[in-house]
């Protein structure tokens, strides 16, 4: 697991360009990331915008490349984001076994993941036949198999995260292209602390 936690950390810092990586600097004070981890791969020090940057990615790229409305509620919705997440993600976690073209997963693992996504994961829903050409169960072993997708070319952005009175978290932030720049989407999401693997989840995205 220590090596998600190593590669999601990179990540989350070099998907920041310079100029939000000064705004941050200037505004917060710098995360120490050695220190006490919780629910598996999370620092206990990271804050939502670190711990959830590969949630809000994938669900963002996923709803603006397939024209999605946030529907968590509705199956294709679910697995396409959550199919995002697991192909752009999933092969840093310890427990993915890769292939030249297939990410093999256990179902506890997409369950994880599944976590930062949606409030209700208990019982997933059966994969709809849009996206079952892109990831489909195997219940001999327990498994998800994916077909590995490109990485795109945007990136998000995030603002730092605001903590209401309620406890409730508030990110914002830009998905951008990184052929010229260009604003794709602004968007803001709300998140909700969760006994979970990334610790938080999604609860609306607008």
């Amino acid at each position: 697991m220590k090596k998600l936690l190593a590669s999601l950390t990179i990540l989350t810092i070099l998907a920041l360009p310079l100029g939000s990586a000064a705004f941050a600097e200037q505004q917060t004070p710098s995360i120490d990331l050695s220190v006490e981890e919780i629910h598996g791969n999370i620092p206990a020090q990271a804050d939502a915008a670190q711990a959830m940057y590969p949630a809000v990615h994938s669900l963002v790229l996923a709803m603006t490349e397939n024209n999605l409305e946030y529907e968590p509620e509705n199956s294709e919705f679910l697995w396409t984001s959550l199919y995002y997440m697991l192909s752009l993600y999933g092969q840093m976690d310890e427990r993915a076994e890769l292939t030249d073209d297939t990410l093999i997963l256990p179902s506890e693992m997409v369950r994880d993941y599944a976590s930062a996504l949606y409030p209700q994961v208990e019982q997933l829903p059966e994969i709809p036949s849009p996206i079952s050409q892109r990831i489909r169960y195997q219940a001999s072993d327990d498994s998800y198999r994916l077909a590995r997708g490109d990485e795109g070319l945007a990136e998000v952005v995030l603002q730092a995260p605001i903590t209401l009175a309620s406890g409730t978290v508030v990110l914002t932030g830009q998905l951008n292209s990184l052929e010229d720049g260009s604003v794709l989407r602004d968007f803001q999401v709300t998140l909700t602390s969760r006994d979970s693997m990334f610790g938080y989840v999604i609860t609306d995205l607008t």
